[in-house]
């Protein structure tokens, strides 16, 4: 069975714009689904219309107690949420620590982009309530 390539494109939301042509940026493959990754994980519960549920709900969760069941909850969700919503990827790990004299959770996702020569690529995040 061979591998089939793809090219993977999607727009910044940033909408920075293209110098030659005018156009809004482009992102191209890793850097395409990396920003799609980070989208997913940042966008809370209720955020996007019709799709209440979309996204990891990460940031509500910023202001529960630190356990290690919450941290097993978030690596849980998160998974659960980019395999469901991001065909393109197969997450491989998810760490999640807190940095509990900083008040942060550090997130650390390692998957498997489809579709193209196998490669291995990780988001990290770092969020503060």
């Amino acid at each position: 069975m061979a591998i089939i390539s793809k090219s993977f494109r999607d727009f910044s939301l940033t909408f920075e714009k293209n110098a030659v042509t005018n156009d809004v940026l482009a992102l191209t493959n890793e850097s395409a689904i990396k920003a799609s990754v980070r989208n997913i994980v940042l966008y809370n519960f209720y955020e996007k219309p019709f799709d209440p549920f979309f996204g990891g709900n990460i940031i509500g969760l910023l202001f529960e107690n630190a356990s290690p069941d919450l941290e097993n909850e978030i690596t849980d969700n998160l998974e659960e949420i980019i395999n469901l919503h991001e065909p393109r990827v197969a997450v491989i790990d998810i760490d999640t620590q807190w940095e509990e004299n900083r008040n942060q959770l550090d997130v650390s996702i390692n998957y498997v982009i489809l579709g193209i020569p196998p490669l291995q690529d990780s988001v990290d995040i770092a969020l503060k309530p």
